[in-house]
């Protein structure tokens, strides 16, 4: 099982080195829940900023950075439509600003989550503690192996990137705000191309080491380690929780009728 994710995986440095897989797990799941129950902008933008806050503590900036500018685009993209189908068609539109931005605010906070836990993780480790939780096999072994290759997504677009600028395309900021679809097709499709070999090639491999044949998957266990930092992780996801709790229900009277909760169910 362990060779079939030998050939790729994550280093795990700055203060996260330490972070067990189970409490990056767990952070993951209370982020998926509490950005769901929250409905106002006030507890979305508290949950963004401290998943924000936790998510650099990868030591990726650029890479952050580039996913945040590529979030707030789209939220853009998406504002304006809104507003043009609005002003054609008023029955369709919808002038609540704040029902727009939520959306992506919730993806901004799982974004950030998201690939702590798939950057910083091994599979082994997601594997044995899933199991160490009594999850069914057809449950924690795709999710498992979908965190594996969030990194080697990365990956493959930032070599297709070298690969379009050494055949001479302009691949910088000018080709992708003014060239957006052209840029999205040289990229995404030798992605999705290499998406479907690798997914082939696993699906072989896995194939020929009888995964899912026997009757249960044998996952070497490891020791539970609660360090210093899970801790500091678990103070702040409490503190993070209770701020939410806080906007939502004191910060809704103070925000503008566009943004407040009562507008935004509606």
């Amino acid at each position: 099982m362990q060779d079939l994710f030998a050939k790729k995986r994550v280093p795990v440095t700055g203060p996260l080195a330490e972070l067990g897989a189970g409490t990056k797990l767990l952070v993951t799941v209370v982020t998926a829940i509490v950005a769901l129950c929250a409905s106002g902008l006030a507890g979305q933008v508290i949950l963004c900023v401290m998943t924000a806050v936790y998510a650099f503590m990868l030591r990726r900036p650029k890479l952050l950075l580039g996913l945040y500018l590529m979030m707030l685009v789209m939220s853009i993209l998406a504002l304006l439509f809104a507003m043009g189908v609005g002003a054609i068609m008023p029955a369709m539109g919808s002038n609540k600003t704040g029902g727009l931005i939520i959306p992506f605010l919730r993806g901004v906070s799982m974004m950030n989550v998201v690939l702590v836990l798939a950057m910083t993780t091994r599979v082994e480790d997601m594997l044995s503690t899933m199991e160490g939780w009594h999850l069914p096999f057809w449950l924690f072994f795709p999710i498992s192996v979908m965190l594996r290759f969030i990194p080697t997504f990365f990956r493959d677009i930032q070599q297709i990137w070298e690969t379009l600028k050494i055949r001479g395309w302009p691949m910088d900021f000018k080709m992708v705000t003014f060239h957006p679809i052209l840029t999205t097709r040289l990229l995404m499709i030798p992605v999705l191309f290499r998406a479907l070999k690798t997914s082939e090639v696993l699906g072989v491999a896995a194939e020929l080491k009888g995964i899912g044949a026997g009757p249960k998957l044998n996952v070497p266990r490891q020791k539970t380690i609660f360090s210093r930092i899970d801790r500091w992780v678990w103070v702040g996801v409490v503190a993070t929780v209770a701020l939410v709790v806080v906007g939502e229900m004191g910060l809704g009277s103070y925000l503008p009728e566009a943004f407040s909760p009562s507008s935004i169910s509606r």
